[in-house]
């Protein structure tokens, strides 16, 4: 009896004993989890952008249509200076070329009579050479006048004079006239915007441009201002430009002009942004946005729209007061504009907030709680 009191006691005793141990070692469990807290590692220290909340102006975004276009005062446009056929074109819309670079070469009838006339006149003034000389040897012996000399030597440097025009015309016109063609050269650097010329086609004197060639380092784009928005797009208004085809891009840029002519057709006013293109991606017929802003005239703390986080129908921003003091605040945006983001309270001017990797430390501390 006293062994089976004994062997209940010591049985209790070890069950307790180990209840005691379970217990303890989840309340440190608890403890250690309650206590911990998030710091930023060195990668994420390295990899994160704060900014700080600043009290801006309220602004109301402006959306106008767009389209980019060459410069004209750096455009050149060619035309045939004779009427012939085109033989052959070298470059397409689009291609870039150099000075002096062959555009295209044609056959024209003006170009045999040219080269008639040349060796006509080249022909003509070996006679008058000759008789020049004649007219000096007699002129020497005393059976010459002075009038038959002089008479001599004018008609030898008019003929001199027809040929150096004839040949500079061929010259003006790139002849070549071994092969029998005009040829056409570009005489400026730049790129081919437009082409209206191909293989065989007839062309005449003083037409339609058959190249027009832009240096396109730097472009126009030229916005439509709508009546109801002409009184709030100004002269000198900071601007963002966006295009399809660079949808994560943002150009920027500001009105240089704003023309004082309605367009009745179009019903619009025509604002010039001048933008530097040495990367070519603005080119000219290509569509795109411009937003101007307008202010409202009243103030409000902001930061960048892409500092918000939006998790289960709430708005959060990730606050930096340290790298082991971190705060996760759940706040309300007033306005939206662009890429600004306004409230109205719950958040104070100066306070620091990241903008970059925030959801993912975001999703870190979530993780702890």
């Amino acid at each position: 009896m006293y062994h089976n009191n004994l062997y209940r006691l010591t049985l209790f005793a070890l069950v307790l004993l180990l209840t005691s141990s379970c217990a303890k070692n989840k309340n440190e469990h608890l403890i250690q989890k309650e206590s911990a807290s998030f710091c930023l590692n060195d990668f994420m220290k390295d990899d994160i952008i704060k900014v700080p909340i600043e009290k801006k102006a309220i602004t109301e975004s402006i959306l106008l249509n767009a389209k980019v276009e060459a410069n004209p005062d750096k455009m050149v446009h060619f035309v045939s200076l004779v009427s012939g056929v085109v033989t052959k074109t070298y470059f397409s819309s689009g291609d870039e070329v150099r000075k002096g670079q062959l555009l295209l070469e044609m056959m024209s009838g003006e170009l045999s009579q040219l080269t008639a006339q040349k060796s006509s006149l080249q022909s003509q003034i070996l006679v008058a050479q000759r008789e020049l000389e004649s007219v000096q040897e007699m002129h020497r012996d005393k059976i010459a006048s002075q009038r038959d000399l002089i008479e001599a030597q004018s008609n030898l440097d008019v003929l001199k004079a027809e040929l150096q025009n004839t040949n500079a015309q061929l010259n003006l016109y790139s002849a070549s006239t071994e092969r029998g063609v005009f040829q056409v050269r570009a005489s400026s650097s730049g790129t081919i915007i437009s082409k209206n010329v191909a293989a065989g086609m007839q062309v005449s004197a003083e037409g339609e441009p058959l190249f027009t060639i832009s240096d396109l380092d730097e472009v126009w784009i030229m916005a439509n201002i709508y009546a109801g928005n002409i009184p709030y797009v100004k002269q000198g208004m900071p601007v963002e430009i966006t295009a399809v085809p660079y949808s994560n891009e943002l150009f920027f840029g500001e009105i240089n002009t704003i023309s004082q002519v309605f367009d009745s057709d179009e019903r619009v006013l025509k604002a010039r942004i001048v933008m530097d293109n040495k990367q070519g991606k603005l080119m000219p017929g290509m569509l795109v946005d411009v937003t101007v802003e307008k202010e409202e005239g009243l103030m409000a703390n902001a930061a960048p729209v892409n500092a918000l986080i939006f998790d289960d129908n709430q708005h959060f921003l990730v606050l930096y007061k340290s790298d082991c003091d971190i705060e996760v605040r759940k706040v309300t945006p007033n306005i939206q504009n662009g890429n600004t983001v306004y409230f109205e309270n719950n958040i104070v001017e100066g306070e620091q907030i990241i903008t970059k990797n925030h959801l993912l430390i975001y999703n870190h501390i979530k993780a702890l709680k």
